[in-house]
């Protein structure tokens, strides 16, 4: 339970940190901004102004290990976003994550003019992708809630959920457990389909 109990309260800072196993989303480089929609580039991704110059520092080394030497900006950003996000556009927010190796932050939301613009002027000195979501980080939660809270009644019922997370990139809460083919049958039908639920093998000890 100890392992549950760190996924969960791990994954309920959606704000502060990708989900576990994300990859950045996004070119490469920075194309060039489409006029239809200010910031928003010909890949589809709305950039704010400081992407255009936006570089990776090189590595500061601590006792012979390299480390980025941009983390403690970028995750300044972050919680700025992060702050005003989760009290005002909670309704769209999904999450953000650190992208140090191109100097810049990644923020998760479904499609609103209104965060849009809020990004755009408040961090256009910064460097911000801000790319879609299909939930919330709210919706995600709630979900990721429910089965948690749930976890004595799977235990009666002889099924054994070892951990219970979320994806905000994929927009899915994650489940792990030996018995994968009846928790894949179960849980939609408990909790519904509103936002998907990927069960994965996994042990009591991560296995």
């Amino acid at each position: 339970m100890r392992r549950l109990a760190a996924a969960v309260l791990g994954c309920l800072a959606l704000a502060g940190c990708g989900p576990a196993g994300a990859t950045d989303i996004g070119a490469p480089g920075d194309p060039g901004s489409s006029s239809a929609v200010p910031g928003m580039s010909v890949d589809g991704v709305v950039r704010t102004a400081g992407c255009a110059t936006a570089t990776s520092p090189p590595a500061m080394f601590i006792d012979g290990t390299p480390q980025p030497a941009n983390q403690e900006a970028l995750g300044a950003v972050a919680d700025r976003v992060t702050l005003r996000a989760e009290s005002e556009f909670a309704a769209v927010y999904a999450g953000v994550m650190m992208v140090q190796e191109r100097d810049r932050i990644q923020v998760f939301r479904k499609p609103s003019s209104e965060f849009d613009q809020w990004i755009l002027r408040d961090f256009a000195a910064d460097c911000v992708e801000i790319l879609d979501a299909r939930y919330s980080a709210v919706e995600l939660a709630a979900v990721q809630e429910r089965i948690t809270n749930d976890l004595a009644y799977w235990r009666r019922n002889g099924l054994q959920i070892n951990s219970v997370g979320v994806d905000f990139v994929r927009g899915v809460v994650t489940v792990g457990t030996l018995d994968v083919d009846r928790a894949r049958r179960e849980l939609p039908a408990r909790y519904g389909p509103q936002v998907p639920i990927e069960v994965e093998r996994m042990g009591p000890l991560g296995w």
